[in-house]
């Protein structure tokens, strides 16, 4: 029971520092805000919102392995498949930001030259993509934790 309560809290952990670093590259993402600075700021931030992706991923992996539950019956319930692309969708979201990061910011260092409020825009928009792919990720949740729409 322990065991469980404890999975349990370390994935919610995982979730709401998730969301906090997704909203604050958001918000940082900004054409009027950027420079230099905020541009490193950028990829720190990026780095810990990854983190704390692959966290809720070894979260859920320990709560499917050691759960109360166990792993047979979470792996027969279609919510979590559903939950599992909806996070893959974010992850692949949070690659590309990274990506389009690291190549600004060696960009920056070869040339001085600051992404466009267009390339920021983009950006801004896939991570408030993902960020809103959160808000589907509690339903499920809440829908297996109490046995409903589950096989």
């Amino acid at each position: 029971m322990w065991l469980d309560a404890v999975l349990s809290y370390l994935h919610l952990l995982a979730i709401l520092s998730w969301v906090v670093f997704l909203s604050s590259t958001a918000a940082l993402a900004r054409s009027e805000w950027l420079n230099p600075a905020v541009l490193a700021r950028l990829l720190t931030v990026d780095r810990i919102a990854s983190a704390a992706g692959w966290a809720v991923v070894a979260s859920g992996l320990a709560r499917l392995l050691w759960g109360a539950k166990g792993a047979a019956w979470w792996l027969g319930q279609p919510l979590l498949w559903a939950k599992l692309v909806l996070v893959a969708l974010m992850l692949v979201a949070a690659w590309q930001t990274r990506t389009q990061l690291r190549g600004w910011q060696r960009r920056w260092q070869a040339e001085g030259v600051l992404p466009s409020p267009v390339e920021l825009t983009a950006l801004r928009r896939r991570v408030m993509r993902a960020s809103h792919l959160m808000l589907v990720l509690p339903a499920a949740a809440v829908l297996l934790a109490r046995g409903l729409l589950t096989v």
